[in-house]
């Protein structure tokens, strides 16, 4: 029941079509560019200047260290803070919550599934054995592919968006289900391509009420298959059950230690939102990272759509980065997060030796 009046808060609080305007977004950004192709040798490591922190996520922006800031003695369970939100123009004319113009010509139009719908890349998605790496996002369609896009990353993509009254925990609530979504994907692109396609990598995206899709596949053993998990300004716990706060957040706890030590990618980030009835997502951020033994780092920079990052943490391959902003506009921009998170995960993907 818990999950189920969260969900519907977080759709009501941010109507879907009203935020992000998908038919208007159907209907346009059908322009595109081509996907440049690897480098031909690696970038050297960038280093950090003196008051400044590299930030692997997106390693050519780093980040400068706010030392002046100092944060809450109970950091872990304060409320967030700037509350401010920037209008159009001082965020240099952005509108996050109408449709963005991108490129797309580099990837197919997007196709159904049985449950939601798919894109790949017009070349150059399959290895040499036929596996692709495939991204599963709940909660955004267009928006994602804009992302997907700019981060130049070759990737299906499977978005599944649902309405105001459905809930993604269904989606993923047995391995079964899970498992299902895979073989369509595989058994839909190998009928298109005229030869085997089958799943390499797999990683969970999501932005707002999608997360609860996430955190029921994250409690099924099938977890285990899932390589990366990308959580955009969507964690969300009960505040004031606080052993029902904590059962919720087990399972990214659980996966987000695995991915500080290496073993899997994990990219969480969040606004400065404060929700009157949930724990905001600063708050759930702050507990996954206090449960790993860290402290996230004051900073600032100017990031995507107006968005002013303000805090940092890195560990291994989990991340958490956290912006200003409390009003609709900035849980839209969070969406442009997408294409760093994306870019990262593609070059943890790269490092891997080729089955």
């Amino acid at each position: 029941m818990r999950r189920a009046a969260l969900a519907v808060f977080l759709i009501g609080f941010f109507s879907l079509a009203g935020a992000l305007g998908w038919q208007a977004f159907q209907a346009r950004a059908r322009a595109a560019s081509v996907l440049p192709g690897p480098s031909a040798a690696p970038r050297p490591a960038p280093s950090a200047a003196p008051g400044e922190l590299v930030d692997p996520i997106s390693p050519g922006r780093p980040a400068r260290i706010d030392a002046a800031r100092a944060s809450s003695a109970d950091w872990v369970k304060a409320r967030p803070g700037f509350q401010a939100s920037r209008s159009s123009a001082a965020r240099g004319g952005a509108e996050p919550c109408a449709p963005q113009r991108v490129d797309t010509r580099a990837f197919e139009e997007w196709a159904p599934l049985s449950r939601g719908r798919y894109i790949t890349p017009k070349a150059n998605f399959l290895d040499a054995s036929g596996r692709f790496n495939l991204v599963i996002h709940l909660h955004g369609d267009d928006p994602v592919r804009r992302e997907l896009v700019r981060s130049e990353q070759r990737f299906v993509l499977l978005s599944i968006t649902l309405g105001p009254n459905q809930g993604y925990a269904p989606l993923f609530s047995s391995s079964r289900a899970y498992q299902a979504v895979i073989a369509e994907i595989e058994q839909t692109l190998s009928k298109r391509l005229g030869r085997s396609a089958r799943v390499r990598h797999v990683a969970l995206s999501a932005w707002s009420a999608g997360f609860v899709g996430v955190e029921a596949a994250l409690a099924q053993p099938v977890s285990r298959d899932v390589d990366g998990v990308i959580l955009i300004d969507g964690l969300h716990a009960p505040r004031r059950d606080r052993s029902a706060f904590e059962a919720q957040l087990k399972p990214f706890i659980d996966y987000a230690a695995r991915a500080a030590a290496g073993e899997r990618f994990m990219f969480v980030s969040h606004s400065s939102i404060d929700p009157p009835d949930f724990a905001s997502t600063t708050e759930c951020a702050h507990y996954l990272i206090a449960a790993l033994g860290g402290k996230p780092e004051p900073v600032r920079r100017e990031d995507a759509l107006g968005l002013e990052l303000v805090e940092y943490f890195s560990r291994g391959d989990f991340h958490v980065r956290g912006h200003a902003g409390n009003d609709k506009a900035d849980h839209c921009a969070e969406l442009a997060v997408l294409r760093d998170a994306y870019a990262a995960l593609g070059r943890r993907w790269a490092r891997e030796p080729k089955p």
